[in-house]
């Protein structure tokens, strides 16, 4: 009965506390969006700023991972709830002022330190607190109730998941999404119609697959250079800060005046979303240039947040300019790149191909993602944007392979 009481508490704290922290990071977003433009590019390196002294503080230094800290946790490793704390205000600066990663990771984080404190109350070791805390923060960000379910027990892993975990992730991830539903409406953000597939969408969506395998080697290798250090010289956190400061500063003036003044540099990239709808295939291919610049300058400036809907969007930008190259089936293109570049970056091939299937309704567009998801996973190599998943899971009892 206790264990049946806190899995309640968690699931409705966890799920209202990253519903509430979302809703309140994309307003903020917003309300930046359409302040001054000094502010618009000033701020994403303030925010980097203040994540860096929050995390600093305490006799423990806080990391910048914050979706890494759920795989952490779930594979055993424990956190202080300082530290939980540091990451959680560290993802609300980072994001919350622009830097170019996702509230994501704020919910999920969120959402892992409600299953932690839950676990310890329970003196429990088993991650199934943890799994539902995270997932209802996967629900609420994405508007996801399966697919968000599906990440929380496959993103630990870079091959397979843990099935045994899966119903505690889904009622996290159904609560999640109910609670940002109460909030914010009934909607589904990603929904898209993507009408008749034709066989150039199916040629096109498979170059798609390859290049999204390509960039999923590349984010990766980012990830692991901004935790290593860019080098002798450049190997403590003050000078990836430094840096990542006066580059984001270029970026956002970069943004006001190549982009009629919109701040597509801000957040994780649904504003530049709205811009890219009536833009050439030159301001595309800009577009994707200047996003991609700004979430690899916020990661290696170890900005607290996470890559989901960065990738989701950066997937969708590039699905649009082959879609306008070549004259195919622009909704359907966008959905298929959003899909591969995330199923590659995180080597979660099913809650990418579920995520398809509840953002699109369509049987044709699931069928042709199920082979393009396939040949992305092959491309990329084994290769994650995260250092913190295993390579698999394991029987309990025996140790999981870093990966």
């Amino acid at each position: 009965m206790r264990a049946l009481g806190l899995l309640a508490v968690v699931t409705v704290c966890s799920a209202y506390g990253a519903a509430g922290a979302v809703y309140g990071v994309e307003h903020l977003l917003d309300a930046i969006a359409r302040g001054p433009a000094a502010l618009t590019v000033a701020l994403p390196a303030a925010g980097l700023l203040v994540s860096t002294f929050v995390r600093s503080l305490g006799p423990t230094r806080s990391g910048p991972s914050s979706i890494d800290a759920y795989m952490d946790a779930y594979h055993g490793r424990h956190y202080e709830d300082r530290q939980y704390a540091a990451r959680t205000v560290g993802a609300g600066a980072t994001v919350g002022l622009g830097g170019a990663l996702d509230p994501v990771g704020l919910a999920v984080v969120l959402g892992t330190w409600f299953g932690s404190i839950g676990r310890r109350r329970l003196d429990s070791t088993g991650p199934s607190l943890l799994v539902v805390g995270a997932a209802a923060g996967f629900g609420a960000a994405l508007h996801s109730p399966i697919a968000g379910g599906l990440l929380a027990v496959e993103i630990p892993f870079r091959e397979g998941m843990s099935w045994r975990r899966l119903p505690a992730a889904l009622l996290g991830s159904a609560a999640g999404y109910l609670a940002r539903s109460s909030i914010d409406g009934f909607r589904l953000p990603w929904w898209t119609s993507v009408g008749v597939v034709g066989l150039r969408d199916v040629l096109l969506a498979l170059g798609l697959a390859v290049g999204a395998g390509i960039a999923s080697r590349a984010v990766s290798l980012l990830t692991r250079t901004a935790e290593t250090g860019l080098g002798p010289v450049f190997s403590r956190e003050r000078h990836h800060v430094a840096v990542a400061a006066a580059l984001l500063v270029l970026l956002g003036v970069l943004a006001r005046i190549g982009f009629s003044g919109v701040p597509v540099h801000l957040g994780p990239g649904t504003i530049s979303l709205a811009w890219a709808a009536t833009a050439s295939v030159a301001g595309h291919c800009a577009l994707l240039a200047l996003r991609a610049a700004a979430s690899g300058v916020t990661m290696l400036g170890r900005g607290v947040g996470g890559l989901i809907i960065p990738l989701l969007v950066l997937g969708s930008i590039a699905g649009q300019v082959l879609g306008r190259i070549f004259d195919g089936n622009l909704a359907l293109l966008s959905v298929i790149g959003a899909t591969t570049l995330l199923g590659a970056g995180y080597r979660v091939p099913l809650a990418a191909l579920v995520w398809l299937a509840e953002s699109t309704h369509s049987l044709p567009a699931v069928a042709l993602g199920c082979v393009v998801v396939l040949i992305t996973q092959a491309v990329g190599g084994g290769r994650s944007v995260s250092t913190a998943q295993r390579i698999h899971p394991v029987p309990p009892g025996r140790p999981s392979t870093p990966s």
